[in-house]
């Protein structure tokens, strides 16, 4: 049986005597005078005052399957009674939780967009995926990961919301009962893929949005926020995404090698990425170890560094030489730059086509076809003409 948001606020206007378990609550109002209430796909959101302090009643408009399970004792089912155009009535699920101030994700970074604070949304970039590793590590999945599912709390902490559609192992081998809103998802999930890792694409999308706009507010024009924020699956992985291409070479341009990969698992035809969580965990927390200890190997045709103990940086360069002096060259698509220990750009080398390791405190580039030295500030040292 379908209800109706009108139904809900007839109730919300008095009610009294029309819940199961819940007793006398406030319901907090608009300027109007109307129940403060957020509208969704399935159900309908009241701020109320219950038990001394702020809740949040989510009243549902729908079935929607699964709801015990994932909220436990905060799922009310047929809590909340409604009146029917025949004068009878019917009951209707909720949930109820703490009330959560903050904005919306989504309400957080176009602000910061338009006021091109960078650095606002470079502390959002880290939150985020400070959360979504906690996310990756969980046995768990939201399901329909999102800007407007996500709330920014007064300390700048992120936490998601509206957890209808998550998957937890009990329900392992279902099928999903919902797929997420399509401007976050991959394209070809389907209700069988319902499983831990179904929330792969939605934080590697919105990683990557929130670094790449971090680096250049400006972006955001490329994007559409209608349908989205900056990059919409379907025309990124159709190869005609003005902003992902835009997004790409911005990092690579400053040699951030870890969000160009992140970037470039967008293009995968599965929405599984069985390698984000290891390049999040580095995007995070860095390299285990000090990296100029390292040596190189390769993994599927890009260069990382490892001790005896274990990686310290994951690959994630196209090319790359060993440390010496204490930096070691790698490439990130076309542009090469030097790295120290902890994996941080040292040298910004992108506009050289060549680049040699350090010796005796110099290193040979090459910059518009001529051979050069720099030092380890990066500053031109001398010139190598051909033949010399």
């Amino acid at each position: 049986m379908h209800l109706s948001i009108r139904q809900y606020l007839e109730t919300m206007d008095d009610p009294e005597g029309l819940t199961r378990t819940l007793g006398p609550f406030g319901v907090c109002r608009l300027p109007d005078g109307s129940p403060a209430r957020w509208v969704g796909n399935s159900a309908v959101v009241f701020k109320i005052s219950c038990g001394g302090k702020f809740r949040m009643l989510k009243c549902y408009t729908r079935p929607m399957r699964r709801l015990e399970a994932i909220y436990g004792e905060r799922f009310l089912p047929e809590e909340i009674y409604l009146w029917q155009p025949d004068g009878n009535g019917v009951w209707g699920d909720a949930v109820i939780d703490d009330w959560i101030e903050g904005a919306t994700l989504r309400e957080e970074l176009l602000r910061a967009v338009r006021l091109g604070d960078a650095e606002r949304l470079a502390q959002l970039a880290a939150a985020f995926d400070r959360m979504a590793l906690g996310m990756l590590r969980s046995p768990t999945a939201h399901g329909d990961l999102k800007p407007e599912n996500i709330l920014v709390g007064p300390e700048g902490a992120l936490r998601p919301i509206d957890f209808d559609c998550a998957f937890l192992p009990a329900f392992a081998g279902e099928r999903s009962p919902e797929l997420g809103t399509a401007s976050y998802q991959h394209p070809a999930r389907t209700p069988e893929d319902f499983d831990a890792a179904i929330d792969d694409y939605s934080i590697a999308l919105l990683s990557t949005t929130l670094h790449a706009l971090s680096r250049d507010p400006g972006l955001l024009a490329l994007g559409d926020t209608e349908e989205g924020v900056l990059l919409v699956p379907r025309t990124l992985l159709g190869g005609r995404s003005e902003a992902y291409a835009e997004t790409l070479a911005l990092f690579e341009r400053a040699g951030d090698a870890v969000r160009y990969r992140i970037a470039r698992l967008l293009r995968s035809p599965l929405l599984r990425l069985p390698t984000l969580r290891r390049l999040l965990e580095y995007a995070v927390e860095g390299p285990s170890g000090q990296a100029d200890r390292s040596e190189l190997f390769v993994r599927d045709g890009l260069w990382g560094f490892r001790t005896a103990a274990g990686e310290t940086i994951p690959p994630l360069y196209d090319a790359a030489f060993d440390f010496t002096e204490g930096l070691a060259a790698v490439r990130t698509g076309g542009c090469w730059h030097f790295i120290d220990g902890g994996g941080r750009v040292a040298i910004d080398c992108a506009h050289c086509t060549a680049v040699k390791p350090f010796a005796g405190g110099r290193a040979v580039v090459v910059h518009g076809g001529e051979r050069r030295t720099i030092d380890r500030r990066g500053r031109e040292a001398l010139w190598i003409f051909e033949g010399k």
